[in-house]
Order: structure tokens, then sequence, then C-alpha cells
């Protein structure tokens, strides 16, 4: 590797100074309680689909295998921890419910992955500042979040990215689009491409030294039970390939199995409003279920979205990418100029604030506990899109109608009826912004003069969108050095460690705030998770 373990580690001291022992994630400290498991299986927190087995007690399995360290899921997070833990000569057995590797890791945009100080950037005279970074991010969640795991991953974050280039990883100084806040080269980089081949190469490279090192990839298996010891901990896992049941034995499982934004019925259960992830990568939610059974407190924020840019949608939440969309792209400012109406027809907040960047975009929408809005546009804006994409003609527009994603009406009143609002009451509204067009000025969601643009003769179209997330965020609580954490103050599930979107919410609100570092927090806290395993477990 191009980076020496000793530099590396070398590394995760670095800006520590002036915090203090007792708030550095890679330092000693004052150890949490133990959580002991003492309640039936599937009794500690709700999830009786996924017992809780223990050592001993249960039945013998088709399979057994044995290991170091289990990693249950071989996203970005579960690969990073994975190999880290294979430098430092753990064996590790890799659990993996699909037939491939790299999880939404492989579908994820990265455009905006967050790095602070890498010699990367370094070198290129792009210096960070991280004491201010961490102080925007905090009054961003109004400082309602894990303070300490949030440090842990800013001051973690660039020597990640670092170890990453070792491997291969092509990082580019590109960021598009510019984000709000703290933004710039010097906090945020590039991913590779999700389709020029180098993360499947790089995950490869990372999953030959996870194998190198006698660690197993089991793929096609998907965890249905943790295994405990009579005093507890956490040993093992018991998972389901095909008709076989598999255990997976070893002294630390690591849940890193990416949420559930594929799991109609926890997202009902748990999200403000039923929107599936886009990119779920069939995240079902097993990894969170099995720990709430194993003693895990469920998070305060249970049920955060990671939320993304706008998606034309039917009814039942199924998106239609391209097209239509165009009309609700806010990156674009002739989509900044069209009204947003939410269900019963009436304006709910400032449009050219609804952008790309999650927090002002999809949470808004999310909080606003809707689970969709209307974008309206006059015929002048469908004839425009028409003749700037190919694929839209009078067929498409057609199928789009009958989806239940496009509507359209000659008058404000008749677009009305082909919604479902009330005639008079959407009338009323487009009429009122008509004449805060003519104004120039919004008084009361103070819409941007530039934005406030009148709408041309009908027919008017509205195209029914939503929010899309890529998934789920906030399913563990963990602590600064990945352990998951139990439902009594202090106490963790003693031997039981979660990375990646699991526990992302931990730096957060009840919304996903910085966009770029879902990704950037997979791989860091697979990093901070393998080195607590590696220092206090094997």
């Amino acid at each position: 590797m191009n980076l020496s373990r000793r530099s590396f580690l070398k590394g995760a001291a670095l800006g520590t100074v002036g915090v203090g022992a007792a708030s550095v994630g890679l330092l000693e400290g004052c150890s949490p309680q133990t959580m002991k498991v003492d309640a039936g299986p599937g009794e500690a927190n709700g999830s009786e689909s996924y017992p809780v087995q223990e050592v001993g007690s249960m039945e013998a399995p088709t399979e057994s295998f044995e290991g170091d360290v289990v990693v249950l899921g071989c996203g970005p997070g579960g690969i990073a921890c994975a190999t880290r833990l294979a430098e430092e000569g753990a064996r590790v057995l890799v659990i993996e419910k699909t037939s491939a590797i790299g999880g939404t890791g492989m579908v994820a945009s990265g455009n905006c992955y967050i790095s602070l100080n890498s010699e990367y950037q370094l070198s290129r005279g792009l210096e960070a500042d991280v004491p201010a970074f961490y102080k925007e991010w905090l009054e961003a969640v109004h400082y309602h979040c894990d303070h300490e795991v949030l440090s842990a991953y800013l001051r973690n974050c660039g020597r990640v990215v670092d170890w990453l280039i070792g491997y291969g990883f092509e990082f580019d100084m590109k960021e598009t689009p510019s984000t709000n806040g703290l933004s710039g080269s010097a906090y945020r980089i590039s991913q590779p491409p999700k389709d020029g081949g180098n993360r499947e190469e790089t995950y490869g490279k990372m999953m030959d030294a996870v194998s190198a090192a006698g660690g197993e990839l089991h793929s096609n298996c998907t965890g249905t039970e943790l295994i405990v010891n009579e005093q507890g901990a956490v040993v093992g896992l018991r998972a389901k390939r095909g008709a076989d049941t598999v255990d997976f034995m070893g002294k630390a499982v690591v849940i890193a199995s990416g949420g559930y934004g594929a799991n109609e019925d926890l997202i009902k259960q748990y999200a403000k409003v039923p929107l599936l992830g886009r990119d779920p990568v069939l995240n079902n939610g097993e990894g969170a279920q099995m720990a709430w059974a194993a003693g895990a407190a469920k998070p305060w924020n249970l049920g955060i979205l990671c939320v993304d840019t706008l998606y034309p949608i039917d009814a039942n939440y199924v998106s239609y990418p391209g097209g239509v969309q165009a009309l609700g792209n806010v990156m674009q400012d002739p989509a900044k100029a069209r009204m947003h109406v939410n269900q019963i027809g009436r304006r709910f907040h400032s449009e050219d604030a609804f952008c790309w960047v999650p927090t002002y975009g999809g949470a808004n929408g999310v909080s606003y506990n809707e689970p969709w809005l209307f974008v309206v546009a006059d015929q002048a804006a469908v004839d425009g899109l028409k003749e700037s994409d190919r694929t839209v003609d009078d067929a498409y527009l057609t199928s789009m109608e009958d989806a239940g994603v496009l509507f359209k009406g000659d008058s404000p009143e008749e677009l009305a009826e082909a919604v479902g609002w009330d005639p008079r009451t959407f009338a009323e509204e487009f009429e009122a912004y008509g004449k805060l067009c003519e104004a120039g000025e919004d008084p009361v969601f103070f819409k941007g003069a530039k934005y406030l643009v009148p709408y041309g003769p009908g027919p008017y179209y509205a195209v029914r969108m939503a929010p899309t997330p890529f998934g789920t965020c906030g399913d563990l609580s963990v602590t600064s050095k990945m352990e998951v954490r139990g439902i009594e103050p202090g106490a963790i599930v003693e031997g039981l460690y979660a990375v990646g979107t699991e526990t992302v919410g931990t730096m957060h609100n009840d919304y996903y705030w910085a966009l770029g570092q879902t990704v950037g927090w997979a791989h860091t806290s697979g990093v901070l998770a393998a080195e607590e395993i590696a220092a206090s477990v094997l």
C-alpha cells in the first residue's frame, strides 16, 4: 500500500489537541456499560422476527464458519471495515445477501464527498478549517446530534480518503453541484464516477486483501439472528442461504447492512412519509432489527431519510426519472420560477429555496409531512421541454398522464379537477401568485423577485413529484468507537458494532443535512470500527 500502517494510525491523532481525551473517539476514555441480553428472544426491543440465539441452546445449522470478526454487509462500510481488519491480521467473514459487492456505494453519485485535510487536498494547497466546519454542522442540525461522533468523523475522514487512494480509489477535485455552507474543494471532493469501473476495481482489490488475510466472502446469505454467549455478548450471527441455515462465529459482529430503505412496512412504521429509497439495493433492515432484538437502542430520530432531488412519481411512489422531471429541476432557474403546491393545491414554501441540496429540498418536503408536491407549468414550459429533450413527445406526455404522474387542464380550474384539488381553491392560489409576479414581491415566503415569473397561456400542467430518498440513515445509535448503544443510558451491546448508513443519523437531527457525506461516513466509520475491534477485542 502507498500508506504505511504507522503513518495511517498516526493520522488518527491529528486534530485532537485541545479536544480532551474523553472526547477523542480513538483514545481511551470512560468505558460504556455493557448491555446484557437478559430478555427473551426478540423481547429486548420489539423485533420478534429476528430472535436472539444463545450458544448451546439453538438448533444445529446446516453449516458453520468461524473467524475473528463477522461483518454483515459488503457495501462501502462493510468493505472498509473488513479491509482495515485484514490489515491488522484478522480473519474476517463478510456476509452479503446479494451476489455482488459494493452495495449502494455502486449507485451513489458521490459528487460531494466530504474530505477534510487529506494529503490529497493538502498537497494541492487546500487546507480545511475543521473546527469551523464542525461548528457550522452543529448549527445546521441545531446541536441535536452526537457531537463526539461528529468530531470523530470530521477528524478522520481525510486520512481515510488517503487510505482509499492507496487501494486505487480515483477521487478528483470536481464538485458538482456546488453546495451550501462551507463548500469548495478544500472540503469536498468527488468519488470516481459510478459507471466508470474504478469503484468495482477498487472494492475488488480491497476484498482481495480480506481474502489474503484468510477472510471469506459469503454471498447470497441473508442475516436472520444474532448469536450471543452466556454473558450476553454478541459472538456471531445466523443466516439463510437458500434452504440452508448457516452460522458465522467470531469475537465481534459488525452491522453494515445499509438500513431499511427498501422495506415498505418499516418505512410506513417509522418514516414521516412513506417514501421508499430510490437506490436501496435490497436494504430491508435485517441488520437493524437483529440489533434491536439484541438490546440495541432505537435512536430518537429513527425514520430519518437521506432525501435527494425531486423525482416524478405516481400515487404508489413509483418514480419516473427523466422527461417531465426537468419541469421541477430546481438547479435550473426556469424551474425555480414555477409554483410548488401541496395536496390541496396551495403553495407552502419558497420554490427558489427548494434546491438540490437536501437541507433545503427534500428535508423541507419531508418535514412538512407531504408525501409529494406538485410542480405547475404552462404550455410554453412543456413546449420548451419538447425542444430540449427528444424523448418528450405527445405520446410520452400521454403515458405520464395515464400513469398518474402528469395532469393537464386548459384552465387552472380544469387542472384542479384533473388533479383532484378544489377548483376554486387552486384558481384563487393561481391568481394570487400572478399578482405576486406583477408586484415582484412575495411577502409570505420571500421568493426572490427574479423567480417571480408570471405564467403564460394554458393548457396548464401539474407534475406529481417527491424528494426521493437514497434510503434511511437513522437505524442504530453508536459511540465514537462504533459500538452499538444499548437501551439504558451509557450501555452498549457488547460485541456488536455498526457502520455506514445504519448509523449516519447519529450525526444528524431529524433530517439529513450535509450532502456528500453518506459514503464518506460509511468508509470512515468502517475504519474506526475496525481499529477499535483490533485494539480492544482481537
